[in-house]
């Protein structure tokens, strides 16, 4: 049984301007429970770089929650346009287990195909390929049915949904990913050179 009040991370890229934006911010938000927001971190990241990871791995490393955390939430492998998060080393390097949520499962041929376009594609395509398979969870909350895919690093699928279940307070997102989110947004005009 998993504790009601654990404290989770969500990790979302800022709204960047692919035209203008050399780098964007990353945010974290450390969440207790689902209704507790405990900090927030931030990071910026290279667009279409490959930094994502070391950075991530960073700003939790460094912060002053890096003990309390017990699973880092993304909302996806893939940030600031195409800079693959290597979500194993991320797990490794944090000592926390890694799970990614979308709601919807992404054309992974058309991001294949995409990542051919940049420099490094090899290494970005490796990256990818030697992250988790995406798994399909359903599950019920506040009458809500949710279905979602994840990608999970050193936890359970039956915890990955449990956690889920504790942290989301509305919707099918947990709150520090969704709070996030919703930071990300807000620097929609942000431009970083």
């Amino acid at each position: 049984m998993m504790k009601e009040h654990i404290r989770t991370i969500g990790i979302d890229d800022a709204a960047f301007n692919r035209n203008k934006s050399r780098k964007t911010f990353v945010f974290g938000v450390v969440v207790r429970g689902n209704d507790i927001v405990e900090g927030v971190l931030r990071t910026e990241v290279t667009v279409d770089g490959l930094d994502a990871t070391k950075r991530i791995s960073s700003m939790i490393i460094k912060s002053k929650f890096a003990s309390q955390i017990k699973v880092i939430f993304l909302a996806s492998s893939t940030i600031a346009a195409f800079n693959i998060i290597d979500l194993r080393r991320l797990s490794k390097e944090t000592k926390l287990p890694v799970v990614t949520i979308l709601k919807k499962k992404p054309d992974e041929k058309m991001v294949q195909t995409a990542l051919t376009l940049l420099k490094d594609s090899e290494k970005r395509v490796q990256i990818l390929s030697n992250n988790p398979n995406f798994e399909p969870i359903s599950f019920v909350k506040s009458e809500r049915s949710c279905e979602i895919f994840v990608q999970r690093v050193n936890i359970s699928l039956s915890d990955v949904k449990e956690i889920i279940k504790i942290t989301t307070r509305t919707g099918c997102t947990p709150e520090s990913l969704r709070l996030a989110d919703m930071i990300g947004k807000a620097f929609r005009d942000y431009v970083i050179t």
